[in-house]
């Protein structure tokens, strides 16, 4: 039996996004299924010490992942970022998967990825069981570095390891930052042609439409499209991908954050992200440090008094702004903010394509 979602949110692990997570009541849960970013690894330069910092590491994110998700919840599993350097990256992800289904109680599905498929061949033959006994694949395929033409044999070469009706294929539109969503429904349209003559378990758009950073945005409030959501709604309007599941970014970039950045030389402004039905309503104040007190505070109330506010019942996030706003004036930190603002965001998402109010 394959697993069934309506909604893909692609997660960067880190600590705002495992607590937005975690804040899911029950009913949120219904339909998602989190496709998780590991984060990078601690130095490991080799083969030799990567293998070594593995096992610690899985048993720290297995800890993380028992704590903000479910055990009846299926997870997705993307190992890219673990460790950039290493050649082996199939290799990694399915160590990884393997690992994980060993200490968590969830369904692991691990997610691979287009430019990963060459490697296939290179896999040990415990590897390839491995890979053989995943219940489920999700072949990960980034329109902006193939064409249309190359979806049927990027499925093919998959399709040697893993039954066909056990690939879910995942069309990422990765950044559409700027971009205009009626010429996203067109670029994206001989991507889904191409999906419609293949045998598989499902097929899933993503997108993400959110900048990298706040740089150049005004303080006070400014509105940014949800580009991937319009595309992906325009696309079910007209019927002819019935079965089209979303996926998207929630409220970060799709690009990994740059590791040269030292976080301490860094002042991120203030600010809420609030997703609504098409677009995110950015409230941005002044920068975080040696910032003056109750700036979120005052960014809340501007929110509470909007009318795309959903109430503090709505979610988590939407009852952290309203406490917020009648709060002492403390600012939060970095990780609050983003916590609120995806939980918000997953909800908000989950409800409208559950058809519930």
């Amino acid at each position: 039996m394959q697993t069934e979602w309506r909604y893909l949110p692609i997660i960067k692990w880190k600590r705002g996004e495992k607590d937005a997570l975690r804040f899911l009541t029950d009913q949120h849960w219904d339909g998602v299924v989190p496709l998780i970013e590991f984060q990078p690894i601690s130095a490991a330069p080799d083969g030799v010490s990567l293998n070594q910092a593995l096992p610690e590491y899985v048993e720290k994110i297995s800890k993380e992942i028992i704590k903000s998700i479910p055990e009846d919840r299926a997870i997705a599993i993307d190992t890219v970022y673990v460790s950039t350097g290493f050649a082996r990256q199939v290799a990694l992800l399915l160590a990884v998967c393997r690992r994980l289904q060993k200490l968590v109680p969830n369904r692991v599905i691990p997610a691979i990825r287009a430019s990963q498929l060459d490697a296939l061949s290179l896999l040990t033959t415990k590897q390839v069981e491995t890979l053989k006994n995943m219940p489920e694949v999700i072949l990960r395929l980034q329109t902006d570095e193939l064409a249309p033409t190359q979806i049927g044999p990027s499925l093919d070469a998959l399709a040697k390891f893993v039954k066909r009706k056990a690939i879910h294929l995942l069309l990422d539109q990765y950044s559409l930052v700027g971009k205009n969503h009626a010429d996203g429904q067109v670029f994206i349209a001989p991507y889904l042609l191409a999906t419609s003559s293949s045998v598989c378990a499902s097929v899933t758009l993503a997108g993400g439409s959110f900048p990298i950073n706040l740089t150049g945005k005004k303080q006070g409030v400014t509105d940014i499209p949800r580009v991937e959501w319009k595309i992906w709604l325009e696309l079910a309007k007209e019927k002819s991908y019935p079965k089209l599941r979303f996926s998207d970014y929630t409220v970060s970039n799709p690009a990994p954050q740059d590791e040269d950045i030292d976080p301490k030389n860094m002042n991120p402004s203030i600010a809420i992200r609030y997703a609504s039905d098409e677009f995110w309503r950015l409230y941005k104040g002044g920068g975080f440090k040696k910032g003056s007190p109750g700036v979120l505070r005052a960014l809340s109330k501007l929110l509470i008094t909007d009318p795309i506010y959903g109430g503090e019942g709505y979610s988590y996030g939407d009852k952290q702004y309203m406490n917020y706003s009648n709060g002492t004036g403390k600012n939060g930190i970095p990780w609050t903010w983003r916590r609120d603002a995806t939980n918000r965001h997953i909800v908000l998402t989950i409800k409208t394509l559950n058809g519930t109010p």
